[in-house]
């Protein structure tokens, strides 16, 4: 018999196709990888808030990025490919491990909370995913090639689809112990976009007396029109922020209370409406005067001025927002939307020198912070720009008294208005909180200011009963109390600085630390498993 021949040795210069099929491995482990970051933080924000879901998150993911292909120098090698296949079954299971530790956030908090769970859902996935690449990049080594992709999706559907995905590149018959996780994330997990999932989700919030009106993804993060079944009044909420919210009208409140309309859960809408009552010459009339508001929420503001008869324009960045404050809270249909992002929306209008309005409300929050790009000089100056010399602007800052940031933007608007300015906080100190409160310095309210265009005094007259259109709550609420009245910094303070165009980043960590205190407010507000449920 002859002798078999020797087969020649293979190229180091792999052929176009057979390079691409190794290569392609790899690349798309490090592409889910790179996609399970934004998918976690997601996930994370309804519960913990979007700004403490992303403390140390991206330097956490270059860690563990690091970790995944330093183990796999380390480790005793197992069979190729096994830790692909493991980590398809685990990428299953963490939507499940991950709704039920989002029962234990009240304790966790929010910032054990998101490191632990986080770390669980994305960075184990990163850690096997870079070990996995690394793994196959052994195979082309030869060929002297090394590749990154990376990829952002957002929705937390997507932790099943890249599962899927890790199936699909490392079958086996391991994938079958992820048929159970797989099955739970579309009967029982209430995370999911699946059709059934309000079902689940209200059945699960009906043991605390909640509903889920409706939901969505959006450009600021997850939207959610909620109902206290018990207490009567419904709230919308953006991660873990509420926007407002309205005690609801019913029969009983209507024959046992004398009530005539629904009312705001927050008083802060009440008093922004107290800009109509700032005393100016000549006096503003109603029918013939034009309101721009910066920021909508559930609608409570431009609600009281189109019912008023004011020509009113709203300029709000979220169409979800826009579409659930006309669905479920009574927004009329006769303003004016401006769906945009309001710092390039009044830089341009500012900058064309038309519009011109008697009143401004600028009342935005996102992520339990304020963004700080809407309290710049630049964007106060151009907001200034757009009022009538009469006219009257009224502002709502969220935020600690006890820090410097909170000072810098009261500065800063002091600085723009020339000092033509009051400041109110929504609620007093509570008097047997004061030595709690400054045991652990902090003061959490929100702050309202109202300034004028030109010179002269910030007065108030007495309001009329058509100002309170019917409610009990504008009546008790509206005018601001003298009492609660706060001053500017003062003037010889160290702080006595504004807040420039581009500096927003340079006060990131005490943004992170408002809206971790902000986080412990909005538990108080509505239960954990409200929040922990979405």
């Amino acid at each position: 018999m002859a002798p078999k021949k020797k087969q020649p040795r293979a190229s180091q210069d792999l052929k176009p196709k057979t390079f691409i099929e190794r290569v392609s491995i790899p690349l798309a482990l490090l592409t889910l990888a790179a996609m399970l970051s934004p998918i976690s933080q997601a996930t994370l924000a309804p519960v913990f808030g979007a700004i403490p879901s992303a403390v140390n998150h991206q330097k956490a993911v270059i860690a563990t990025s690091l970790l995944g292909i330093l183990l796999r120098s380390l480790l005793p090698k197992p069979r190729r490919g096994l830790v692909a296949q493991y980590l398809a079954v685990w990428a299953f299971w963490i939507p499940v491990v991950q709704m039920y530790l989002f029962k234990l956030s009240g304790a966790l908090g929010p910032v054990a909370g998101p490191a632990l769970i986080g770390f669980l859902s994305c960075h184990t996935i990163i850690i096997a995913a870079t070990y996995a690449a690394s793994e196959a990049l052994e195979d082309i080594r030869e060929a002297r090639f090394s590749g990154l992709y990376s990829g952002t999706v957002r929705s937390a559907a997507m932790q099943l689809l890249t599962a899927s995905t890790l199936v699909y590149l490392a079958p086996s018959r391991l994938s079958l112990l992820a048929l159970p996780a797989l099955l739970h994330g579309f009967f029982a997990n209430p995370h999911f976009d699946s059709a059934n999932t309000l079902d689940v989700l209200n059945g699960a919030l009906l043991e605390h007396n909640w509903t889920m009106l409706d939901r969505q993804w959006s450009n600021t993060g997850y939207i959610s029109v909620l109902e206290s079944l018990d207490m009567q009044y419904r709230v919308m909420r953006c991660d873990h922020s509420l926007l407002g919210g309205e005690w609801l009208l019913t029969e009983q409140r209507r024959q046992q209370e004398g009530w005539k309309v629904d009312e705001p859960i927050y008083s802060v809408f009440e008093m922004l409406e107290a800009v109509r009552l700032v005393e100016v010459e000549p006096p503003i009339v109603d029918a013939e005067a034009q309101a721009l508001v910066v920021g909508l929420g559930v609608g409570t503001l431009p609600k009281a001025f189109v019912a008023h008869g004011i020509n009113t324009t709203i300029v709000e960045l979220d169409p979800a927002v826009h579409d659930y404050a006309t669905k479920y809270f009574g927004l009329p249909a006769n303003h004016t939307a401006v769906i945009r992002d309001a710092v390039s929306w009044v830089d341009e209008t500012a900058s064309e020198g038309k519009d011109k309005y008697d009143y401004v409300i600028h009342d935005v929050f996102t992520g339990g912070a304020e963004p700080l790009a809407l309290f710049t000089v630049t964007f106060l100056r151009n907001l200034r720009a757009l009022l009538k010399p009469h006219g009257v602007v009224a502002l709502n800052y969220a935020g600690d008294l006890t820090m410097p940031l909170t000072n810098r933007v009261l500065n800063t608007i002091e600085a723009v208005f020339d000092g033509q300015c009051r400041i109110f906080r929504d609620t007093p100190p509570i008097p047997d909180m004061a030595e709690e409160k400054a045991a652990i310095n902090e003061d959490f309210t929100n702050i309202i200011v109202f300034c004028r265009n030109t010179d002269g005094p910030i007065t108030f007259r007495k309001p009329t009963k058509a100002d309170f259109l019917g409610s009990k709550s504008r009546e008790h609420y509206m005018l601001p109390d003298p009492a609660h009245g706060l001053p500017f910094p003062p003037s010889h303070s160290m702080d006595k600085q504004v807040l420039k165009q581009g500096d927003e980043h340079q006060w990131s960590g005490q943004q992170a630390e408002s809206a971790i205190k902000h986080w412990y407010v909005m538990r108080k507000v509505i239960p954990d498993a409200v929040w922990e449920l979405w």
